[in-house]
């Protein structure tokens, strides 16, 4: 018997499974993702997007706060460029996505509250506690008032903003987020991963078998 298309089969389904097991660890526990503390004169630091962030967000009363990395299984970790609104109680984080620059606000309120407003089209999501969303196409100026808005609406709820807001509780936040009120959104977002990671499986089990009974 020829073993050429079982190992091309193989080597194929074997790709693809390496392809989308990162997206389907994170469906199966979202909270592996971590982020912790970085400097900016970490290697990978862009400086000139943190220039280009400074013109844009300053105007507005933000201060530049720093970087933080967040690091999901068998991915390269992702660096943010961090931003505090000290009226606002506020947080802006800035990242890179392919060839674009994404910008999305965040306040955390007590009890593991959230409120998450993007530049970018993400998933929507509101309960109790928690409000999150995309602007598609919205200036930094913008975006502040849909998020503000969005506070107001969970301030009403009677929850109270959490006051720290140091580069160590932008850190916490994220960590809190991606075991809490994040898991839902981290699932949907990685749901497809999880099934081709299983069809791909399945189809490997397969394969493995046939050449096992043809032996």
């Amino acid at each position: 018997m020829s073993y050429v298309r079982p190992l091309i089969s193989l080597l194929l389904l074997g790709f693809v499974l390496w392809r989308n097991l990162p997206g389907a660890l994170l469906c199966l526990k979202p909270g592996m993702t971590r982020a912790r503390k970085g400097s900016e004169d970490d290697k990978g630091v862009d400086h000139p997007l943190f220039e280009q962030m400074d013109a844009e967000l300053a105007p507005l009363g933000f201060q530049r706060l720093g970087v933080h990395h967040e690091k999901a299984p068998l991915r390269p970790a992702v660096l943010s460029y961090d931003y505090v609104h000290l009226a606002e109680q506020t947080f802006g984080s800035a990242f890179r996505y392919g060839k674009h620059v994404r910008l999305y606000l965040l306040t955390p309120f007590h009890k593991g509250g959230f409120v998450l407003t993007a530049d970018h089209k993400r998933y929507g999501n509101e309960r109790d506690g928690y409000l999150a969303g995309g602007v598609p196409g919205a200036t930094p100026e913008q975006l502040l008032a849909a998020h503000r808005r969005r506070v107001e609406r969970l301030k009403e709820q009677g929850l109270g903003v959490d006051g720290e807001l140091s580069l160590d509780a932008r850190v916490e936040a994220a960590n809190r987020w991606f075991a809490g009120a994040g898991v839902r959104e981290i699932r949907l977002r990685h749901v497809n991963a999880f099934l081709i990671s299983g069809i791909g499986l399945a189809l490997i089990a397969a394969v493995l078998i046939g050449v096992a009974r043809s032996l």
